[in-house]
């Protein structure tokens, strides 16, 4: 991870934990739509690029009455109004691009599509507020507008979405699943995997020399005894017979307490195993750190509503 003076947190002037900074900038770095099924991305990248141009297009009927027989009013800046305002010559009703849709209240139009964007990248309404320089309830009003304007933009895209926006526990995308899967295929695996090279010199000629919490080795190279955990984020944790289960209960985004009442683990235990369990994900598998962190991040209003299991 960068440091918080070189880091993309940086140009947000909000002061910052040092793995606060260091949580934003690896969610900044994740591709913008990796939280979103693959068959979704298309129709959120096109919702992004409405938000973005939607403010500036001119409308092609009358909102009230349908009519195609509509003109150009005022100009946007006439006795102060910020958009143009059109007319319709059937109805004889005045309106803008925004009448009649959710968005019609909203201001700051260049920030529609920032916000939105960083929703899908998974960070919360308050910390895009701070992002942009808007108050944390015009975010949450922009946050149910922009629900709304998905809506009738794309079915399918708004019901995956609103389905992810409870703190019910939900459904991994069919990517973050494969993820889970061989991660926790790897974690089952660690006590009894006897092949592992030298994490230190890199042999391959070493013996299997115990093998009791997790396998150990003697490396003909450099000599050095090691583990299967030796040099990775889960060195000296204890338990390791609980950690596929934990591994796929923090993705889902159970919080501490939760984890510690599932697992039996104290308070410093378990934010000891979230810390570890995070670094291990964004090293090999960081689709679900960035699942991760966002789940925990959706879940925190509500972390009680779901059965411990």
């Amino acid at each position: 991870m960068s440091t918080t003076d070189s880091s993309l947190f940086a140009a947000f002037e909000i002061p910052p934990t040092r793995r606060h900074a260091e949580t934003i900038d690896f969610m900044l770095s994740r591709p913008a739509l990796a939280l979103l099924p693959e068959s979704l991305r298309p129709a959120a990248r096109s919702f992004l690029a409405y938000l973005a141009t939607l403010p500036g297009s001119a409308p092609h009927a009358c909102p009230a009455c349908e009519s195609r027989a509509i003109y150009l009013a005022a100009p946007a800046g006439t006795g102060g109004m910020r958009r143009n305002s059109y007319a319709c010559r059937t109805c004889r009703k005045r309106f803008t691009i925004l009448t009649g849709t959710p968005l019609h209240l909203l201001r700051s139009e260049e920030k529609w599509k920032p916000w939105m964007s960083y929703r899908f990248q998974g960070f919360s309404q308050e910390l895009i507020a701070n992002f942009l320089g808007i108050s944390n309830k015009a975010s949450m009003t922009w946050s149910r507008a922009f629900i709304k304007a998905m809506a009738d933009y794309d079915s399918a895209l708004h019901a995956w979405w609103q389905a992810h926006q409870s703190p019910e526990i939900s459904e991994l995308t069919d990517e973050a699943a494969r993820a889970l899967a061989e991660c926790q295929a790897m974690l089952a695996g660690l006590r009894d995997t006897r092949d592992r090279r030298c994490p230190y010199c890199g042999s391959a000629s070493v013996q299997v020399v115990t093998s009791r919490r997790a396998t150990e080795y003697q490396c003909h190279g450099c000599q050095r005894r090691y583990n299967n955990l030796t040099k990775t984020p889960l060195s000296h944790l204890q338990h390791i017979e609980l950690w596929p289960e934990y591994a796929r209960h923090l993705v889902l985004g159970y919080h501490d307490t939760e984890l510690e009442q599932i697992f039996d683990l104290s308070k410093p235990l378990t934010n000891l195993w979230r810390q570890r369990f995070l670094q291990l994900f964004q090293a090999r598998w960081p689709l679900l750190a960035h699942w991760t962190l966002w789940q925990w991040s959706r879940r925190r209003a509500n972390p009680g509503s779901v059965p411990l299991a």
